[in-house]
């Protein structure tokens, strides 16, 4: 009896997998819909490439979706950034340190800016579910690395 629940148990999984569709690209309109599906309000579109949109969370924190390797319009990346003005706060040492702490993102300084970015890979495959969790957890992490460098 154990082989033929063993046998429905993977049945069912790979039906429950296969149910839920794999993004190989996204479109501009894919992200539009992953900010407005999370509650957010995209403000603008194109300010850093045409692939791409600048969305507010209910809080206030402003972040940046760009689709990358794109070719005609269909994006086999995600790149999902937030940036602040850096001030004599933002040192070196404390943007590696930031890095350090938190692997889930890239944390840098260019210039008068300081950001955070995650990038997300598409190649292979992913679930609309885990584009919408990279996005949350990213998000997540965004107001701790803007704390370290200007307090409360």
């Amino acid at each position: 009896m154990k082989p033929v629940y063993a046998i429905a148990a993977t049945l069912a999984f790979a039906g429950a997998a296969s149910a839920q569709a794999t993004v190989q690209s996204v479109s501009l309109d894919d992200l539009e819909r992953f900010a407005t599906d999370a509650g957010h309000e995209v403000v603008a579109f194109g300010e850093t490439t045409e692939n791409s949109l600048r969305a507010e969370t209910p809080n206030g924190l402003s972040y940046y979706m760009e689709g990358t390797a794109c070719d005609e319009g269909a994006c086999r990346g995600i790149i999902m950034s937030s940036r602040f003005e850096a001030t004599d706060a933002v040192t070196l040492d404390k943007v590696n340190k930031a890095n350090l702490e938190r692997a889930a993102v890239s944390v840098w300084r260019l210039q008068d800016s300081v950001g955070v970015s995650r990038y997300v890979i598409l190649d292979g495959g992913m679930s609309e579910a885990n584009i919408k969790i990279n996005l949350d957890n990213f998000l997540a992490i965004v107001p701790g690395v803007a704390d370290d460098f200007f307090g409360q």
